[in-house]
């Protein structure tokens, strides 16, 4: 039996031009950023709503959070660390977001808003969401690096 390469097409890729791209230039995400309050907890009606484009890779057209929450380096620090020890101990560390029980989540958000009152000043606690998204998925991710290195590493011996 006769087998011959098959080679796809060059015509089914695509290049998209950079003007037609779907997400916000960087100057969107500055000029977003500069209307952004820095500590503010009291907000009354007026939300900040959740950002239209992807969390991560700001130099492919997403955004980065620490750029668009703009709340100081320390204040940054202190949110992450105290929202990531929330995770651990609110939600499945094997899981990634969007596949946390919604009892977890809700647990989350609620001493989230509890422990970090300038989170309430964004529509669903969006930041809180973005951090916990992040930070489950890296830790997925070098967990299961971590189960495959040890599996390599026991397949040679």
């Amino acid at each position: 039996m006769d087998y011959q390469l098959y080679f796809p097409p060059i015509t089914l890729r695509k290049v998209f031009r950079k003007e037609h791209s779907p997400s916000p230039s960087s100057s969107e995400i500055t000029a977003h950023k500069s209307q952004l309050p820095v500590e503010k907890t009291e907000c009354g009606n007026d939300l900040i709503p959740p950002l239209c484009s992807s969390l991560s890779k700001p130099n492919s057209g997403r955004y980065a959070l620490h750029e668009v929450l703009a709340w100081g380096d320390d204040m940054y620090d202190s949110v992450q660390k105290g929202l990531h020890l929330m995770c651990e101990k609110k939600m499945d560390m094997n899981s990634l977001y969007h596949l946390q029980w919604p009892a977890s989540l809700s647990a989350f958000f609620e001493a989230a808003q509890e422990q970090f009152p300038i989170l309430t000043c964004y529509q669903d606690l969006w930041p809180a969401r973005d951090f916990a998204k992040m930070y489950l998925k890296n830790k997925v991710g070098s967990d299961k690096a971590k189960v495959k290195m040890r599996s390599r590493m026991t397949d040679n011996d």
